[in-house]
């Protein structure tokens, strides 16, 4: 598996990366343990907890504690009076990237989560967009004090907008790969239960067909000469027929 989904850099490699990403959340809470318990123990380390976080994209949560982190490693910096440009560049794509994501597609009627996690990492990390584009008031991962850290290093930006509403082109490309995948997995669907409907038909008219011979000869056998029993006869063949018509015409 990838490192991190960041590092995805086909569809192919996105899709394998969430099964095994789901895969691993499983075991892990199977065992006990979950990143997002693990990484409160890390408050005092920001780096281990960046790491986890990262580790822990797309997740909404994982970019929040990748904020936390990279924001503890600005305070230090800031107290001994050192450069913590590449810091804070670094928040700001932290929250561009995660201004691409919508709480809820329409088109696919699902969370947005699953549209940002099918679409390989290397592809939104190469995304272009600037400071002076994409601004700050419409992205939501910040706080008042990041937003001051940016316009006392960058000034104010021209535009305010989200990574989304720049690039929707993308996110509409992959919201349609993925609503194309669902119908296709759902067509499948459908032709598995059909053939298994046309089976399980089959089976039961032979039983319905089988049920009417016997009983004929059951009555057959008490004495077919009776003209009681040849109406019983008539009416358990009339039954069979028409139990066999229904489900031919079901099939069809």
């Amino acid at each position: 598996m990838n490192d991190s989904w960041i590092k995805t850099q086909n569809d192919e490699e996105a899709e394998k990366h969430s099964t095994d990403f789901w895969n691993r959340h499983r075991d892990e809470l199977q065992a006990g343990e979950f990143w997002a318990d693990r990484i409160k123990g890390l408050r005092g380390e920001p780096l281990k907890r960046l790491k986890l976080a990262l580790d822990n994209l797309p997740l909404p949560a994982s970019f929040r504690e990748a904020a936390i982190a990279t924001r503890a490693l600005i305070r230090e910096k800031r107290k001994t009076k050192d450069n913590y440009e590449e810091e804070l560049a670094f928040l700001f794509w932290l929250a561009a990237i995660n201004s691409f994501c919508i709480p809820y597609s329409s088109l696919l009627q699902e969370p947005g989560y699953n549209v940002i996690e099918s679409i390989p990492g290397k592809k939104l990390k190469n995304l272009p967009f600037t400071y002076d584009e994409l601004g700050y008031e419409k992205l939501e991962l910040l706080n008042k004090t990041d937003k001051k850290w940016f316009v006392e290093q960058w000034g104010e930006p021209r535009e305010h907008t989200t990574l989304h509403e720049m690039h929707i082109n993308v996110w509409r490309q992959y919201e349609t790969k993925l609503k194309n995948k669902r119908n296709k997995h759902m067509e499948e669907f459908i032709d598995d239960l059909k053939g298994f409907s046309a089976k399980a038909q089959e089976e039961v008219s032979e039983q319905a067909l089988s049920i009417g011979h016997e009983q004929a000869n059951n009555i057959q056998v008490k004495g077919a000469s009776d003209k009681e029993n040849k109406k019983k006869l008539l009416l358990w063949f009339v039954i069979g027929v028409a139990i066999l018509t229904i489900l031919i015409f079901l099939r069809g």
